[in-house]
């Protein structure tokens, strides 16, 4: 019942919008029969032209007035119709995708207006041209054009529309797709501040899909769909296919740019419908080539073949390749000539004004003659002051050379100690897995003796049980050889990374996001490891922090290091109390939070959890290498040694450690607040 009810209301909608459509039309027809004004007839014309490209799909009818219009301004006196219509014609060929017409007859209107001083609608030919380079995918010329345009605004007289909007958006848009989105966004704030003084709803209307594509190319898709879905349910109830084109195709990528590709269909279908009804065979041919993509990835390739089918089939109107050339070309053919008449009006002038250009010429032989001689006297100056700096020079760089040699000395003899240290360091690490590696492998030599003085006796004397409980203890030594010798490479793997001087590059990173990351990431793996260990994880993030400058594969590691140390202890502390309540007799629930804050200069994230925490005895110790409280084997003790040299070598931060035994710890990094 209520689908029914829709559909009356929405035929309803539809009768009503018609009925006032062909109210507007008949009026205007009647004024242009009537009417012996010619101010009024061109404004007739004009306005039928343009009612007719804008509000229904008529466009043959809009071609026909707008053709009208030309043919009655033609032999006025007064060209101002006449350059009008040019302009329109050119607009009509750019919505119907006829470039290489559209910019001739922009040309020819720019041409008109200069050679007439007429400066009225110079501002809407260049926006005439600058949208055509848009088509074309030439921002460069695009933002030409529509600076020129800009140029003109206050001049404009524009009857039908509210040029300074559509400068305004299409000015955005080249700044967008030349990547300059800071650019785009302030044209599109003077477009908004324009609209709110403005009665045309059209330019709301355009001002929205300009929006949309906005947040769409800077990704941010939840306000592209809110604002594209907005634009489209109100050029639907005014049934503008002109904009209903462009919404359906915008928000139809943006779906499909989110994965959404059964939410894009019913639009490019929609699309479809509305190039056909405009005769814009290059949409139809986009929607059905993109409708072909989205079949395919769904599998279902009956209807992919179909559209594929239908976009073969389809004759693009322009090449845009060579179709970019042609207008290239034209333009460069009009600027030429320009350029010829402007050339031969110089040289008319330089010959009036030769007797001016002879004194000018003495005047600059003269004035070059003074310099010279001042010149002259500097340059002796400077040579006795370069002397006198030379010599200093040479003093200067004697002693630098006496420093830099002193200061390779001191390097040096630091380098050798920190050496040494780093060697007995890591002498002292491997010899105890050396150890026991090579115990292992005396006990099993002295095994391998025994079983062969065994399997040398005679058969009657052999003891089987002996043989197989000496293989067995080989077969273990052999396990635990191997295990302390995956310890061992562990250590040194551990050690080369901690040498390894990084090459990562600093960027602008979300530092939100990189911590949110990194606790998923850290949660999924201990999972993947262990699937009976669970914990609780809480944020709490700065969104005022923005962008740092950092290299977040580094800073990525010490996060990722200092959350998988709090799951380990939770996880510890879970096994230790898992048949226990704690003193509220409740269950112990295992907890890890990572937060982030901005104060002042500095920029916080802090990974906290409520584990055993760490003893105030070895609290000094964390951040020495090799130094770790996991239990042998499960760690190399270089972790938290790494994370320090990152934060304080590499970014010039802090990292420092709260704890308290039985309740937890709270790691905080503090990086410098470089967000420009």
């Amino acid at each position: 019942m209520k689908r029914i009810l829709f559909i009356i209301i929405f035929l309803f909608v539809a009768f009503f919008v018609n009925a006032q459509q062909q109210k507007t039309i008949n009026n205007l027809r009647y004024k242009l029969t009537v009417s012996t004004n010619d101010n009024i007839k061109g404004a007739t014309l004009d306005s039928l032209a343009m009612y007719y490209l804008f509000f229904t799909n008529k466009t043959d009818s809009s071609y026909y007035y707008i053709n009208k219009s030309i043919d009655w301004a033609f032999n006025l006196k007064d060209k101002r119709f006449l350059i009008l219509a040019y302009g329109r014609m050119g607009f009509y060929y750019v919505c119907t995708s006829q470039l290489k017409a559209a910019i001739e007859i922009s040309l020819k209107g720019v041409k008109l207006s200069e050679s007439n001083r007429i400066k009225d609608y110079l501002s809407a030919l260049y926006y005439n041209l600058s949208w055509v380079y848009s088509n074309l995918n030439d921002p460069g010329f695009q933002l030409n054009y529509a600076h020129k345009a800009i140029a003109y605004l206050q001049d404009s007289k524009d009857p039908f529309m509210d040029q300074p909007i559509h400068v305004f958006g299409i000015l955005s848009a080249g700044y967008l797709f030349s990547n300059k989105p800071d650019s785009a966004f302030y044209f599109l704030e003077k477009m908004r501040s324009r609209l709110e003084s403005s009665k045309e709803l059209i330019a709301k209307d355009v001002y929205q899909w300009y929006l949309g594509m906005y947040y769409q190319i800077t990704k941010q898709f939840a306000k592209a769909d809110s604002v594209l879905a907005e634009g489209l349910a109100r050029c639907e109830a005014i049934n503008d296919l002109q904009l209903l084109q462009v919404f359906y195709a915008t928000l139809a990528r943006s779906f499909i740019k989110q994965g959404k590709i059964k939410d894009a269909i019913p639009l490019l279908h929609h699309e479809l419908r509305v190039s056909a009804s405009t005769k814009d065979r290059e949409d139809i041919k986009d929607a059905a080539k993109i409708l072909y993509i989205c079949f395919n990835r769904l599998g279902v390739h009956d209807s992919a073949f179909y559209y594929l089918k239908l976009s073969d089939s389809l004759q693009t109107i322009t090449d845009r390749v060579s179709n970019n050339n042609e207008v290239r070309q034209i333009a460069f053919d009009t600027q030429l000539s320009q350029k010829e008449e402007e050339a031969n009006l110089a040289l008319q002038n330089v010959k009036n004004k030769n007797k001016i250009t002879v004194y000018i010429f003495l005047t600059a032989v003269v004035f070059f003659l003074i310099l010279a001689i001042v010149q002259w006297r500097n340059n002796k100056q400077k040579k006795k002051a370069n002397l006198l700096l030379q010599q200093q020079k040479e003093k200067v760089e004697s002693t630098l050379s006496e420093l830099k040699a002193t200061q390779q000395q001191l390097i040096q003899s630091e380098k050798m100690a920190s050496l040494g240290e780093l060697t007995a360091g890591i002498a002292h690490e491997i010899q105890n897995p050396l150890n026991f590696v090579n115990n292992f492998s005396d006990v099993n030599r002295e095994l391998i003796d025994e079983l062969n003085a065994e399997r040398l006796k005679p058969n009657a004397d052999r003891d089987e049980q002996l043989e197989n409980e000496l293989l067995n203890d080989i077969r273990e030594n052999e396990q635990k050889i191997n295990l302390h010798g995956k310890r061992a490479d562990a250590i040194v793997k551990g050690m080369l990374q901690h040498s390894r001087a990084s090459s990562g590059q600093k960027e602008m990173t979300d530092v939100n996001v990189l911590a949110d990351e990194y606790l998923r990431l850290a949660y999924h793996g201990l999972r993947a490891k262990d699937k009976s260990f669970n914990a609780t994880t809480k944020t709490s993030f700065d969104n005022s922090i923005g962008k740092i400058n950092v290299v977040p594969q580094e800073i990525g590691r010490v996060i990722l290091n200092l959350i998988n140390n709090s799951f380990y202890a939770v996880n510890e502390k879970q096994k230790a109390q898992s048949s226990l309540l704690n003193a509220e007799n409740t269950a112990y629930e295992p907890t890890v939070t990572v937060s982030t804050a901005k104060h002042n200069s500095k920029v916080e994230i802090k990974i906290k959890d409520n584990g055993n925490g760490i003893p105030q005895k070895i609290l000094d110790k964390i951040f020495q290498p090799f130094f770790t409280t996991k239990p042998t084997g499960q760690g190399t003790g270089l972790g938290l040694s790494l994370a320090y040299d990152i934060i304080t070598k590499g970014h010039g931060g802090e990292l420092k450690v709260k704890t308290k035994e039985g309740e937890g710890s709270e790691f905080t990094i503090q990086l410098p607040n470089q967000s420009t």
